[in-house]
């Protein structure tokens, strides 16, 4: 640059009209930002009234719920919370205990677990009044009760329950009220289920801890200083901790299977199945109530499923689930597939394959332990054919296409998700 040059670019540096202009674009960018912070503070204001709401409410559920359970009988009580799944439901069906004693007890049971872990957003005050009409219909003898008569379940913050927010975790959605059961819901109560509570998950359900701004943080039930994992955190929390017997979860990534592993209770993500290349997968609980925390539906679909203390549970929730047609009627990518009973026959051998790598990421040698522990319990027990196998690339290549798939957008859908929560 020459002097001549210099010398202007010195000279309109310090003229004042310059400094002017510069002082003002300063002002106006100071403006701009003390708006949109005012727009953000207003709008958290707006959410912290809201979740405080939210957080009252929850804690009436609990306080009414605590005193529904003591107006059970000590001894009842105690016959009831030492019924596993099986022993429960042919209680029920025998009429050796009632649907609303079931439904107190568990209350109690729920309480307890919440008290420990913090995994639940509402007890289902209706739920007594859904247990009473029960134990009513059951008086008249003509009555055939349903294969699932007066069994509590837990459910999933996101799996909708009519009438009962539905949040993910997100203070935007705190006043979300589900216009109506999902049909998983729906078709598990006329099976005779009653929903009695539900429970915690993490912001957008997209981590493996279980911690929103709502409801805060919930915890391992063996230990506090660790995660229960998620996003069906609090139902694995709420299951292990012993205060449900089962419940309703959802998985896409894992969502059941990690929070089910490191709280230890048993989760089961149903399968999908590819229709064609130019059709969304199918599996054989409905997903159209389902949203997505990503843009991506229905290359990627999330799938509702039971989680349980015991796998009998799960095994008589699908027996029950795959009854009818009901799924399939209401949603056409529901699978119509019978539960098949001719599969699950106690005595029955299987070809169980297994691996305790993935050739991609390494289990902790926990992890792998436990895979060897039970192909040696199994080979014992004489009735089944193990063999290892190798996934090959499969899981490198498939991680791959996931998360390119996920992030297709570049974030800009999930960022207008998490934006103002």
């Amino acid at each position: 640059m020459d002097a001549t040059m210099t010398d202007a670019v010195a000279q309109l540096v310090r003229s004042k009209w310059t400094q002017i202009t510069i002082v003002g674009l300063l002002a106006l960018h100071l403006l701009k930002k003390m708006k949109a912070r005012s727009a953000v503070n207003q709008i958290q204001s707006v959410f912290r009234s809201r979740i405080e709401v939210a957080v009252r409410d929850r804690e009436a559920s609990i306080e009414w719920a605590r005193k529904a359970a003591a107006l059970i009988g000590d001894e009842e009580r105690r016959q009831i919370e030492s019924m596993d799944f099986r022993q429960l439901k042919d209680a029920l069906q025998s009429r050796a205990v009632t649907a609303e004693s079931v439904v107190r007890a568990y209350y109690g049971l729920a309480v307890q677990a919440h008290e420990k872990t913090n995994c639940l957003t509402y007890i289902i005050k209706e739920s007594l009044a859904e247990a009473r009409k029960l134990d009513e219909k059951a008086l008249d003898h003509s009555y055939k009760m349903p294969r699932l008569f007066g069994m509590p379940l837990s459910v999933k913050d996101v799996v909708e329950v009519e009438g009962h927010r539905s949040t993910w975790g997100l203070a935007k959605f705190v006043d979300n009220i589900a216009a109506e059961d999902s049909y998983q819901v729906m078709k598990l109560r006329a099976e005779g289920m009653i929903p009695f509570c539900q429970t915690n998950v993490p912001t957008n359900c997209l981590t493996i801890n279980c911690s929103n701004s709502i409801y805060g943080t919930t915890s391992n039930p063996h230990s506090e200083l660790r995660t229960c994992g998620g996003s069906s955190g609090g139902e694995a929390a709420l299951i292990a901790a012993g205060g449900s017997i089962c419940g309703l979860g959802s998985d896409m990534g894992g969502s059941i299977r990690v929070p089910a592993a490191f709280s230890g209770c048993c989760g089961f993500k149903l399968r999908r199945f590819a229709i064609t290349n130019l059709q969304p997968s199918a599996t054989r609980f409905s997903t159209l109530q389902a949203p997505e925390p990503f843009p991506m539906r229905p290359v990627l679909m999330t799938t509702e499923g039971p989680m349980a203390r015991e796998p009998h549970a799960i095994v008589e929730m699908m027996r029950s689930a795959w009854s009818d047609h009901f799924l399939s009627d209401k949603d056409a990518f529901s699978v119509p597939i019978d539960f098949r009973e001719d599969l699950f026959q106690e005595g029955r051998k299987y070809r169980i394959g297994y691996y305790t790598t993935d050739g991609y990421i390494d289990a902790l040698p926990g992890n792998q332990r436990v895979v060897s522990e039970a192909v040696e319990l199994l080979r014992a027990k004489g009735s089944h054919d193990l063999f290892p196998f190798s996934l090959g690339d499969i899981a490198q290549e498939t991680s791959r296409g996931v998360y390119a798939t996920l992030y297709a957008d570049g974030g800009a859908g999930l960022a207008q998700r998490l934006k103002d929560v």
